[in-house]
């Protein structure tokens, strides 16, 4: 089940933010794109639907000091740290990602890793491209969150746990290659989650966007064929844009 929403932007001081003008990447197949096209919206996936299992954990350090960070007395550890601990056991359930690779230029490694065929997409923006593309009134209750990912040895970290999104904004340090910014939703999504089981949720949100702010260039793989260009040119025709549409600089013939 996937729900489509229209949510706005807030910015939290406690998010690791870029400037407005860096560059971000998402690199995505054909069927991918046009479905972006055609719905207006990014795709959010559930936190516990992602490969990497550690979505959401904490620190080592983070359980070994929970009662004296939050304050706990004696008398209330054996009923209170069971119940935090699994209110953010179920966070990944509730908690939607949008992931963009952070880079000036084009990234060889993400087009190989994210794409199995010539026919692939990148989506070039900025930083403030997207949080300003974010369409919903400002008074909705459940926001996006926008902020960039730290790559930690979890061993060592100690996280705040003054908010519940900086567990998905940390990763362990195998990932760092990804230079991931992440979109977040946080949401009780259809109930409040203490009454709700973790297979009700959605498995993603489809969060509406204004894609003539969003989207600055796309950018075809530098192995596309002439006619898989001129297919995604049809295709934002189609749908009614008009995009600077080019090819991967990577396809540029070497000078010697």
């Amino acid at each position: 089940m996937i729900k489509k929403v229209s949510l706005p932007y807030e910015n939290n001081p406690d998010l690791f933010t870029l400037d407005s003008s860096e560059k971000i990447w998402r690199y995505l197949d054909f069927t991918k794109f046009v479905s972006v096209l055609a719905d207006r919206a990014l795709f959010f996936c559930r936190a516990d639907k992602f490969d990497d299992r550690w979505e959401g954990a904490f620190p080592k350090q983070n359980v070994q000091k929970r009662a004296a960070n939050w304050k706990v007395s004696k008398l209330d550890e054996p009923s209170l740290l069971p119940f935090l601990s699994a209110t953010y056991s179920r966070l990944p359930a509730q908690t939607f990602i949008n992931c963009w690779h952070l880079n000036n230029f084009e990234s060889a490694a993400m087009w190989k890793l994210y794409l199995s065929s010539n026919e692939g997409i990148a989506i070039q923006t900025t930083y403030g491209r997207l949080i300003d593309s974010f369409v919903g009134k400002p008074d909705e209750s459940i926001h996006i969150f926008v902020g960039k990912v730290r790559y930690v040895d979890y061993d060592e970290e100690v996280f705040p746990e003054r908010t519940t999104l900086i567990p998905f904004l940390h990763k362990r340090m195998s990932f760092e290659h990804e230079r991931e910014l992440r979109a977040i939703i946080q949401s009780p999504f259809p109930g409040d989650s203490s009454t709700t089981g973790v297979d009700e949720f959605p498995d993603g949100l489809l969060a509406s966007v204004n894609l003539d702010k969003l989207i600055e260039k796309v950018y075809v793989a530098p192995t596309a064929p002439a006619w898989f260009t001129d297919l995604v040119k049809s295709a934002v025709a189609t749908y009614g844009f008009n995009m600077s549409i080019l090819q991967s600089d990577l396809s540029q013939d070497p000078i010697y």
